[in-house]
């Protein structure tokens, strides 16, 4: 499992400067390293035992994998979870994530069948203790061991993904939580042997012969890496105007900052770096897009998704030449008028977190010309 030890250790005096510095996050900073670490060389083992029981996961193909992407709050988790519906994919589940290896796959799907056996006492358990711990995100973003999810947590355990800025709001000195791809060219190589690693593990663990649906918000500044991994990958990227996926993630990480990390929010500076990670992501996936085939791509703009759910997943089907169950179509449909009758809690503006419409059209002049973005 790859590690960027300077990563952690920059967040770390980072977090020890007097501009930042608080006991409170100084314990919870010391907990997430102990606890990290700890978790980490539990599934170095697990990973290790699948060489001895599972080798014949080495061979195992990942063909032309279909990813949903697009800038955090564009709707890639509501795409993804309407499509993993569809028995023809394998998808991510939270704690596939978390325990990326086939003997944690495999041991849990034995205390599962155990838990269900004696009333699924352990489940209730888990339920109640994940309820709570995701409890400021349950209106934003539901999540939880068993639901469909980003596989997110496999780049958390490099220490390469901006996850790490939940705790570690310093994303203008941690370069490569940022941007995977502009890492020295033997690290990234090293970086993508574990990702696919990871990959053929998750397939030959739950559906050899199906296809890997990917869900993954956070992907833009690893993106070219990946391509060069998974050269036959499909891309749907899911487009949201700036002036409401911006706001309404850096929300999401406020949510923690506030608890974790309190005199981070006490300046705009944060809130200003997170902007301008999602500008750089915005900027980034637009120039990958002009070097894609059209019959790699496909883009999928957040109003339509939400105005006709079924229509936008039909189109990702007909563009890659997906066969669709009728028992899929009702499906959608029913999500459909589901998602005509919801209205959102949550309203969030730029201004709130120090940013004004005039600074992001300045950032992102190209990007509203390419998607015909209002100013």
């Amino acid at each position: 499992m790859y590690f960027h030890f300077k990563t952690l250790i920059a967040a770390l005096f980072k977090a020890c400067r007097p501009a930042n510095f608080s006991l409170r996050h100084l314990f919870f900073a010391v907990t997430f390293t102990i606890l990290f670490l700890m978790l980490r060389a539990i599934v170095w083992c697990g990973r290790k035992l699948d060489y001895l029981f599972f080798p014949g996961y080495r061979k195992q193909p990942v063909k032309a994998p279909i990813f949903i992407i697009g800038n955090p709050r564009s709707g890639t988790t509501f795409t993804h979870r309407l499509m993993s519906y569809d028995k023809v994919f394998t998808h991510f589940k939270l704690v596939d994530t978390i325990f990326p290896a086939i003997s944690f796959y495999k041991l849990f799907a034995l205390l599962e069948n155990i838990d269900q056996r004696l009333g699924r006492p352990l489940a209730r358990l888990i339920n109640r203790a994940s309820d709570k711990g995701f409890e400021g995100w349950k209106d934003v973003h539901k999540t939880g061991p068993k639901e469909v999810e980003s596989d997110e947590m496999l780049f958390v355990y490099t220490m390469l993904s901006p996850l790490v800025g939940l705790l570690f709001p310093y994303f203008a000195v941690l370069p490569y939580v940022r941007f995977v791809d502009r890492l020295p060219a033997h690290q990234r190589q090293k970086i993508m042997a574990y990702y696919l690693d990871c990959l053929k593990r998750h397939m030959y663990a739950t559906g050899a012969n199906k296809i890997l649906l990917e869900k993954v918000a956070l992907i833009a500044g690893r993106l070219q890496s990946i391509l060069e991994t998974l050269p036959d990958m499909r891309l749907v990227h899911l487009v949201r105007h700036p002036y409401q996926s911006i706001p309404s993630l850096i929300s999401m990480f406020a949510i923690p900052w506030k608890i974790l990390a309190p005199r981070a929010i006490q300046r705009d500076d944060a809130y200003q770096a997170l902007a301008e990670l999602i500008f750089d992501y915005y900027r980034y996936i637009l120039e990958i897009k002009k070097k894609l085939p059209a019959e790699q791509y496909l883009e999928i703009y957040y109003d339509d998704l939400v105005a006709n759910p079924r229509r936008s997943v039909e189109r990702i089907y007909s563009h890659f030449n997906l066969p669709m169950s009728d028992e899929h179509r009702l499906f959608l449909e029913a999500e459909s008028q589901k998602a005509r009758a919801y209205k959102s809690k949550h309203h969030y503006s730029l201004e709130q977190f120090g940013l004004s419409k005039q600074q992001v059209y300045e950032a992102l002049k190209e990007v509203f010309e390419a998607y015909g973005f209002e100013r």
